[in-house]
């Protein structure tokens, strides 16, 4: 596979990650559980920019 289409998919899936995890912290009562899908999906987001970041050097 070629990378840019690698990294393209890969900072796709992380993007889905922060949506999927801020979306089920949100959807629970449990405030350990919601606390720990908030930070997930903030380091997800973190990959996502540095995957981001890599995509827009190869070009």
């Amino acid at each position: 596979m070629e990378v840019k289409s690698f990294l393209e998919r890969a900072m796709l899936n992380e993007q889905e990650q922060v949506r999927d995890y801020h979306r089920f912290a949100e959807t629970t009562d449990n405030d350990r559980v919601r606390e720990a899908f908030f930070e997930f999906a903030e380091t997800s987001g973190h990959t996502a920019a540095k995957i981001k970041d890599l995509l827009d050097n190869l070009q």
